[in-house]
């Protein structure tokens, strides 16, 4: 049986990846996205779930959430701060659960409490009583933003889910807003993290593959950008009227006034900056040792061809090194 990706336009063919707690996942052969059956896929847009998100699922989940909002939901807050090529006046943690990050960005930031905003559509019982916690839909949110967070939300989602949502982010980006989408990338699943598809305990029913979502994205008025180093996050800018620069320019060459606000919160600027900067030098080295490796491996099959050559016409070596030296 032909199984098609559900997130390339051209719905491409993909092969069976894994069998996780019974369910059959799939890898997209173009777009490197990995979906649970799409059968799976098909019943959640109708209301069904391999896991529900009632008040069980936010007892299991409340413990992470706020570990999250106090280390790296906080620093991907300020990283979308730091990275966002116009001033953030306005931003909004989408998807927020209980609201822990909204709460803790109000804390770090008490003169600021107009700019942080936060929505989600199925809340827990208790949550944030900070008055720019929101219940509903983004699309229902008055007002645009400059930017913000989605945090551990989309591989929950289903990419007419996600479509649904993207659309309503539309409708609140500023032009250049940046969004930050914090998710464990197809790259992430088969290097770091196998056990990160997780159906019924997590909910965990796809990993994009950073170039599905660029595509998903780019039909909605994103353009994706990946983050060096970081195969679980990505950013997302609402119609962009800027050239894509090199990547260090977004922490060592950020907008003056993102500078400022996050100063305001010195713990949280420099654990954006330094995040940002080791993650994109950690990069630049995994790819000059994949060079390295590449080089040595060529270098190694050039001298075994010469020394067969050299066994069969040592004239032919030397001339070949006369020319090479």
């Amino acid at each position: 049986m032909n199984v098609h990706c559900p997130v390339c336009s051209k719905g491409a063919l993909a092969d069976p990846f894994a069998d996780i707690e019974g369910f059959a996942y799939y890898a997209c052969r173009e777009c490197d996205t990995l979906f649970v059956d799409p059968a799976v896929l098909e019943a959640m847009d109708t209301g069904e779930s391999p896991r529900d998100y009632d008040q069980t699922y936010w007892q299991v989940e409340d413990h992470s959430a706020r570990q999250r909002a106090q280390s790296d939901a906080l620093v991907r807050a300020g990283q979308a701060i730091l990275y966002a090529r116009r001033e953030v006046r306005r931003f909004l943690d989408v998807g927020a659960g209980p609201g822990y990050l909204l709460d803790q960005l109000s804390s770090h930031f008490p003169a600021r409490q107009d700019l942080f905003h936060a929505v989600e559509l199925f809340p827990p019982e208790v949550h944030s009583a900070h008055p720019n916690y929101r219940v509903g839909k983004t699309s229902d949110l008055e007002g645009k933003f400059d930017a913000g967070v989605c945090v551990e939300v989309v591989e929950h989602l289903t990419p007419k889910m996600l479509s649904e949502l993207l659309e309503g982010l539309s409708k609140v980006s500023q032009k250049n807003a940046l969004w930050l989408f914090n998710t464990g990338l197809s790259d992430y699943v088969r290097n770091e993290d196998p056990g990160y598809l997780d159906p019924r305990r997590r909910g965990h029913i796809i990993s994009y593959g950073l170039r599905g979502a660029t595509e998903l994205f780019a039909r909605h008025g994103f353009r994706v950008s990946a983050l060096p180093g970081m195969s679980f996050a990505f950013i997302a800018e609402f119609e962009p009227d800027f050239a894509l620069d090199d990547f260090s320019q977004r922490f060592y060459g950020p907008l003056a006034a993102n500078k400022l606000l996050l100063e305001e919160a010195g713990l949280i600027y420099q654990a954006a900056f330094d995040s940002g900067r080791a993650y994109y030098y950690r990069a630049q080295s995994h790819d000059r040792a994949l060079w390295a490796t590449r080089l040595d491996r060529e270098l190694s099959q050039c001298m075994a061809m010469v020394r067969k050559v050299g066994e069969r016409s040592p004239g032919m070596v030397k001339k070949l090194l006369s020319r090479v030296f």
